[in-house]
């Protein structure tokens, strides 16, 4: 089973992502600041990570060099409120797999995770 993280400090958003990240059939683990995210990826060893841009102690995009240090084969999506200059060209120059703007509606995230099983499947041929 993929196991998913899921980085943000908004706990109603990590929430409602895990939910539909757990029904699409993924193991999910959360955490809502840069510290606790450290701790739970080297004890969790996610293959995919949704990182929030802003987080309280630690902005994602400092925070991603540590999680590519750690696994660099790990993918890591960002995601983002609109307010945030920041966007997918941005997110792959980082060496980011993708970027979600906020609110991450489901019918988005849905297709995403299908789209992450399709490549994960295609990986272990």
């Amino acid at each position: 089973m993929i196991k998913i993280m899921l980085v943000d400090d908004e706990i109603f958003a990590r929430d409602n992502m895990a939910r539909i990240v757990q029904r699409k059939g993924f193991s999910v683990c959360c955490a809502g600041t840069a510290e606790e995210a450290l701790e739970v990826f080297k004890k969790e060893k996610p293959e995919i990570v949704f990182l929030d841009l802003m987080l309280p102690d630690l902005d994602g995009d400092h925070l991603f060099p540590y999680f590519k240090e750690i696994n660099a084969f790990v993918d890591i999506y960002f995601i983002t409120g609109s307010g945030i200059v920041f966007n997918e060209e941005k997110a792959k120059e980082l060496g980011a797999a993708g970027y979600m703007q906020k609110p991450v509606y489901p019918e988005d995230l849905f297709k995403l995770l299908e789209e992450i099983k399709l490549k994960k499947s295609a990986e272990q041929k």
